[in-house]
């Protein structure tokens, strides 16, 4: 049998052995010996005037980022904090796209939130300029016939926002709603959540203002068949990886598939299928958002 004493040393022994290391604060009448032994066997902690690489950097390097004009539009533009960085990115992002407003409150609540990275690290707020403009942007004419034989059109899109990580990768979304505007956004957050997956693939969006949901299966089909026809020049097994989103199911993926085969030889990479891969995270992500 333990006495009290003994069973309240093992309890804040268990106790600070799960507190970080910076949390734990003692009086000079309580030291556990376990503590004590194990606080020596730490490295030592970092800090900004070392001269290890990290997020913070060193005193020096962040300080030659700091100096550097974020921008030069009418004169050098600096900032001296985080918060001041996000406030000019945000700006210029509405300088630039004014009309798009899903992309302006994406652009708005990420920057906010990166607002201590940017203090911590000024170098990251020139990544995040860079980041704001997308590699490729493609918007094109979708051509089709409905089932009375008059000709439709709709707008096709495709934006193929980064690739620092790998060949692109992302979904393809079909609806009314749909717009160059909310596509950018969704090209943005799609850089965010592909880099937390763990995989090696960059960013990419698709789709069209066409609605699936009011039009027969042959409709469908013709117009998948015309929307291939034109996003075949800009995608591919190690360029670019249509996943599905929203109003595009198997079917409408298969559609897509069918006529992608017709049009090129290659239609496979590493011997997996070109838009059939079942281990697709991003298609996980589109279906259950």
């Amino acid at each position: 049998m333990l006495s009290a004493r003994s069973s309240y040393s093992l309890a804040s022994r268990a106790l600070f052995a799960h507190l970080p290391a910076t949390s734990i604060t003692m009086t000079p009448t309580f030291q556990p010996h376990r503590l004590s032994s194990t606080s020596s066997k730490q490295p030592p902690k970092k800090h900004l005037v070392t001269h290890e690489e990290g997020v913070h950097q060193t005193m020096q390097l962040s300080k030659n980022w700091r100096n550097k004009p974020l921008f030069r539009r009418q004169g050098d533009v600096r900032f001296k904090s985080g918060l001041e960085a996000s406030k000019l990115l945000i700006a210029e992002s509405k300088r630039r796209d004014a009309h798009e407003i899903e992309y302006i409150e994406s652009i708005t609540s990420t920057m906010e939130c990166l607002s201590p990275l940017f203090d911590r690290n000024p170098r990251y707020a020139f990544v995040a300029k860079q980041l704001m403009e997308p590699e490729r942007f493609v918007q094109f004419r979708v051509a089709w016939t409905d089932d009375n034989g008059v000709i439709r059109l709709n707008r096709g899109f495709r934006i193929q926002y980064s690739s620092a990580l790998g060949p692109y990768e992302g979904p393809l979304h079909l609806g009314a709603h749909i717009n160059g505007g909310l596509i950018k956004a969704l090209g943005f957050d799609n850089v965010f959540s592909n880099g937390l997956t763990g995989y090696d693939v960059g960013s990419s969006v698709g789709g069209s203002d066409f609605n699936p949901f009011d039009k027969s299966e042959t409709e469908v089909q013709r117009f998948c068949q015309s929307y291939m026809t034109e996003l075949a020049k800009y995608v591919g097994p190690d360029l670019d990886h249509p996943t599905m989103g929203m109003g595009v199911s198997e079917r409408e993926m298969g559609y897509l598939h069918g006529q992608y085969k017709r049009i090129n030889v290659k239609s496979t990479s590493s011997g997996v299928p070109f838009m059939t891969r079942k281990d697709s995270h991003v298609s996980f992500v589109a279906l259950f958002a």
